[in-house]
């Protein structure tokens, strides 16, 4: 079984002396693990970093085995964003997040094209906005999407003709910019974007599977807060 491919590093886990076992969020192929030999070598170490991109060539005996990776880098996102914590902030969660709530090998190529899109799109002065449109995209992509005509979510609007999305007798006020992605927006509707999916993600996956949240995510909610 042999395929080419492109992908984002997710995880790396050490698999043995000399080789890890590598996740990447791939175009055609889902949330895919596979062993990539001498990766704890001192050449490798340096560019096999979370948020890179790379060309993929996978092998394997048989389509349901780990197989292996020869890989070649597409793209350093981890390396130029070092000294900038927000935007490794956003390199880091968006990884941790797919590795705890994706299925393994399905087919996930809306998101990978959107996730494609934030990490060319990382630097813009909109990042902050791109990235609660990913974790919506993300929510989509498990079959949680929110959208004001969607039956299974509660919607109302005050009377200051404000959108809010009722869950569990809870109320968030929905940002005008989830619902035409041109509106003009604040740094207290992209808080509370994040505050409604960080529900939903709780809501349905983490809590019910007895999974942690992650902590950069949080990290990343409370430095938005602090602009506020």
């Amino acid at each position: 079984m042999i395929w080419k491919d492109t992908g984002y590093l997710v995880k790396l886990t050490n698999f043995s002396e000399n080789s890890a076992v590598l996740t990447f969020l791939t175009h055609n192929h889902g949330l895919h693990n596979g062993v990539v030999y001498g990766a704890n070598s001192k050449k490798k170490k340096n560019y096999l970093q979370i948020g890179n991109k790379f060309t993929l060539n996978w092998k394997s005996k048989s389509e349901d085995s780990m197989g292996y990776y020869n890989l070649e880098l597409e793209n350093s996102n981890a390396a130029q964003y070092f000294d900038n914590p927000s935007k490794l902030l956003f390199i880091l969660s968006i990884s941790e997040i797919c590795c705890k709530v994706l299925a393994e090998r399905y087919d996930y190529n809306s998101l990978y094209e959107f996730t494609d899109f934030f990490f060319k799109n990382i630097i813009s002065k909109h990042a902050h906005k791109f990235y609660i449109e990913w974790e919506m995209e993300l929510l989509k992509a498990a079959g949680y999407e929110i959208n004001i005509n969607n039956d299974n979510f509660n919607f109302s609007k005050n009377q200051n003709n404000e959108w809010l999305l009722h869950i569990d007798e809870k109320k968030f006020f929905y940002p005008n910019f989830l619902i035409d992605s041109s509106e003009d927006y604040t740094d207290r509707d992209l808080y509370n974007g994040l505050l409604i999916s960080k529900f939903i993600l709780n809501k349905f996956i983490f809590e019910p599977n007895k999974i942690r949240f992650p902590i950069v995510r949080n990290r990343l909610e409370k430095m938005l807060h602090d602009k506020i």
